[in-house]
């Protein structure tokens, strides 16, 4: 493999990986939005948690 071609792969998994980060991001900022949100109607905090494992991301 020449240079560029490393290069290019290095910036290919590069990218990936911070595509993968973010999509964790994304989905940890979604759940603690929902969780915020739920916290104003349901106070106790074990039954949001039951609550919350049937709110399910589409993969």
């Amino acid at each position: 493999m020449d240079t560029y071609s490393l290069i290019a792969l290095g910036a290919i998994i590069l990218s990936l990986f911070s595509l993968v980060l973010l999509s964790k991001l994304f989905r940890n900022l979604i759940r603690k939005q929902i969780d915020d949100q739920m916290k104003d109607m349901i106070p106790i905090k074990a039954i949001r948690e039951r609550i919350g494992i049937r709110i399910k991301l589409r993969k």
